[in-house]
């Protein structure tokens, strides 16, 4: 079952927190872990601050994805006075729990949701996802959150009729495989894709879906 770990490719409906550091766009500020270098920024002293991302769509898989979540790497820059709420969004919708507690100044935290039940849906998957923060302290006594990297991961099944999937990736990358795709070669072509892993025994499968739309291309 391959497994596709993936950043935002674009800000969603809701995009309310702002950008510190040296990234160009808020997109580009959460693509890496890079630690304070670039970052997107909560700030707030009594009003909910939500920031949504859009995903790159997944298509041809079975339907509801096996797992899926969503992390945020994040730290407290501010603490503020009173309260604090930090939640993760699935599908424009706060989810899980309010993870405040688990954010300290000192570094940063992993912070994941786990999708379950009914989130598992490819609707929900291909939705837009984010976070949210509130704080109490007025507008003098701010606190303040950081996030330096944002992914979704997920774990489907090609769904049946479209085995060729993994294919169509691996035609996106015809100019650097050429031609005579082996597969001692599939492990390197793997790591390559970056966002799509297989495990050892899918590799002659994906070598059969590559070669089967390779001769139906050319026929």
């Amino acid at each position: 079952m391959p497994v596709q770990v993936d950043t935002p490719i674009n800000t969603g409906t809701l995009s309310q927190w702002g950008l510190w550091g040296s990234a160009p766009s808020k997109v580009a500020a959460v693509a890496t872990n890079d630690g304070d270098t670039s970052i997107v920024y909560a700030s707030s002293g009594g009003r909910l601050v939500q920031d949504d991302y859009i995903f790159s769509e997944i298509l041809g898989v079975t339907d509801p994805v096996n797992s899926a979540s969503l992390t945020a790497i994040s730290r407290r820059y501010l603490k503020g006075v009173g309260g604090r709420s930090y939640w993760i969004r699935w599908n424009r919708t706060r989810v899980g729990t309010n993870r405040q507690a688990e954010v300290g100044e000192a570094s940063y935290v992993t912070i994941t949701y786990n999708a379950a039940g009914g989130t598992l849906a490819l609707a929900a998957v291909n939705g837009q996802h984010g976070m949210e923060f509130s704080a109490a302290g007025g507008p003098s006594q701010k606190a303040e959150y950081w996030v330096t990297h944002l992914y979704r991961t997920v774990d489907f099944t090609y769904s049946a009729g479209s085995a060729d999937a993994f294919a169509y990736n691996l035609g996106s990358l015809a100019a650097l495989i050429g031609g005579n795709l082996l597969l001692q070669h599939m492990p390197g072509i793997s790591g390559l894709l970056g966002r799509i892993r297989l495990r050892p025994d899918e590799y002659e499968p994906a070598l059969r879906a590559w070669n089967a739309q390779k001769h139906m291309v050319m026929a």
